[in-house]
């Protein structure tokens, strides 16, 4: 349970965000154990799901920590579901055994669902992104700040340790602020033959305007050219309020624009969709059912412009 994720209001604490996703459980335990008759494992999930978003609100949860409670509930159904049937998760999903469909989703009305399902494939290998944060030490670090566990903690040692290729770099909105400590990364990351990174605004930029300048700051940077060509897309720049009402179609033509924290309900990924966004990131904690209807409407549009839509994995 991470607070300030969530929500990120300055007038609750860490506890009371806790506290609220504690609510959120609670309440879809409540309302998937009142059912009095069977239904699917997406079942549960698609009756509640309206009401769950209501009863979040009025016990003054956001929609993002609404779904958090149900989004658990579900993998645990499935998880039963699975044990029941003897299958695993994989062969449960392309077999559709938790009866998803599109009920909750009327822009997939004519999408066939089940043939989507049945041709998803496990990768045989996935490559860890490692996520850089504001605070993490880059290649050195104060004798003041040392954990001393034995294990990596500057990006540098991270890399000797695993050999990872991939990068998820946390930015502070600060076009200026950002752009010093992109440099100071790419110092290490240019040493290695070949990596990829992406770049997470964490709901920072003021405005459409401030992403512009960091992005044109970026590209105009020599010694940040490599790191700008390995970027594969920006997430969730502006706060969820403003990714609501603001096209971005504009800075989406230089970089793919990716919503995360925007992504809290069903309708979210389409609505991006229209203001210019191409990616939505798939959370466990924002439910599963929510992933695999949105890599569906991935499939779907690319179905007309290929490789233009997709989403983003992490745990």
């Amino acid at each position: 349970m991470i607070p300030k994720w969530f929500d990120k209001s300055p007038e609750k604490s860490n506890a009371e965000n806790v506290a609220d996703l504690r609510k959120a459980l609670a309440s879809a335990a409540d309302a998937y154990t009142s059912e009095s008759s069977s239904r699917t494992a997406f079942g549960h999930a698609a009756a509640h799901y309206r009401s769950l978003l209501t009863a979040g609100e009025a016990l003054g949860l956001n929609a993002l920590a609404a779904n958090y409670g149900p989004s658990l509930h579900d993998r645990a159904i499935l998880d039963a579901l699975c044990r029941l049937l003897g299958v695993s998760f994989a062969a449960a999903i392309r077999g559709n055994a938790p009866g998803i469909d599109t009920s909750l989703t009327a822009d997939l009305a004519d999408f066939d669902l089940d043939r989507f399902l049945v041709g998803l494939k496990s990768a045989s290998r996935i490559a860890a992104r490692h996520t850089v944060g504001m605070l993490d030490p880059i290649q050195t670090y104060d004798e003041l700040d040392k954990v001393g566990d034995g294990l990596p903690e500057t990006l540098e040692q991270v890399i000797a340790a695993y050999g990872n290729r991939y990068f998820k770099l946390k930015l502070g909105g600060n076009p200026d602020a950002d752009l010093r400590r992109l440099t100071e990364i790419a110092v290490v990351l240019d040493s290695l033959p070949e990596y990829t990174v992406t770049l997470d605004g964490n709901e920072q930029f003021a405005d459409v305007t401030a992403i512009a300048e960091f992005w044109r700051k970026v590209a105009a940077t020599p010694s940040l050219s490599r790191l700008a060509a390995a970027t594969l897309y920006l997430e969730q720049p502006l706060s969820r309020t403003l990714t609501r009402e603001t096209d971005v179609a504009q800075i989406a033509s230089s970089k793919p624009l990716l919503i995360d924290e925007s992504d809290a309900t069903l309708d979210a990924f389409p609505a991006a969709r229209a203001l210019g966004y191409s990616g939505v990131s798939s959370k466990s904690c924002k439910g599963l059912y929510k992933s695999l209807l949105n890599a569906a409407r991935c499939a779907l549009w690319n179905a007309s412009t290929p490789d233009r839509y997709f989403l983003s994995g992490k745990t």
